[in-house]
């Protein structure tokens, strides 16, 4: 394991972990979600693991005001997130001739799509607890809060890491987004979702509307899972390492 760090165009840093050997013949980018860090409490370190040892180069990497990379958390947006992941995605490409793979923890998957979703160099995307229905899920998370920011109010938060605040350009951009244009780009290309059945902060429906959209998305809707599958980390790990298996195989490149 490596501990890296890519500088953006604004000369901001962007933290990372990567996990990589001569073996590896995919690269796979990992992004966390909303409030999230690049070690997902720890899970990133086995899960690269064994996604090395079936051949698979993984970067976790912390979005820009998250973490150990540059900025204050107040001034994320999904399109701040994106620039973010395009630059990730250009260091990899610099660095290793391999086909990328993305995968995308809840704001991390809509970013994933965002950012990645009409850029052909992009082999496949795995989906986990994925938001597409962006207001709806956020006016569910932040309650009251939410009509705040809508009147472009900072508003001040808390969860289970502290106290943060946020600022009303983060649901504004979401105007930004077409979910619906990202989803046709991706195309034929191979999408995995993974959603928790009891996920109550952001609703399986969201799932089922991408796997609509996506003429070649394998969906995987897990009994008894919530948002942060805390009773199924090794499931959902099994059934993502399953689908790249047989999606893109040892000695297979499917770009």
């Amino acid at each position: 394991m490596q501990t890296i760090t890519i500088e953006k165009p604004d000369k901001t840093k962007l933290n990372a972990l990567l996990f990589y050997s001569a073996v590896c013949q995919h690269i796979l980018i990992i992004c966390h979600g909303f409030r999230g860090r690049k070690e997902n409490s720890g899970k990133i370190f086995s899960f690269a693991e064994r996604l090395n040892q079936a051949g698979y180069g993984v970067l976790a990497f912390d979005f820009s005001g998250s973490g150990e990379s540059d900025g204050e958390f107040k001034n994320i947006t999904l399109t701040g997130q994106a620039s973010d992941l395009t630059c990730i995605i250009e260091y990899i490409q610099s660095k290793y001739n391999l086909p990328i793979i993305l995968l995308g923890r809840s704001f991390g998957g809509t970013t994933v799509l965002s950012g990645a979703a009409e850029n052909i160099n992009i082999a496949g995307y795995i989906l986990w607890s994925t938001p597409v229905y962006l207001h709806e899920t956020f006016a569910e998370i932040m309650a009251d809060t939410y009509n705040q920011l809508q009147m472009g109010n900072t508003v001040r938060l808390s969860d289970a890491a502290g106290e943060f605040e946020i600022s009303p350009d983060f649901i504004r951009d979401f105007d930004a987004h077409n979910m619906e244009r990202y989803l046709a780009a991706i195309g034929n290309r191979p999408v995995l979702i993974i959603h928790g059945l009891s996920d109550t902060t952001v609703h399986p429906s969201n799932a089922s509307y991408m796997s609509r959209h996506l003429p070649n998305a394998e969906l995987k809707l897990i009994k008894g899972a919530e948002h942060r599958f805390e009773n199924k980390i090794r499931e959902r790990e099994d059934i993502t390492l399953a689908w790249l298996k047989k999606t893109f195989p040892k000695g297979g490149n499917r770009l």
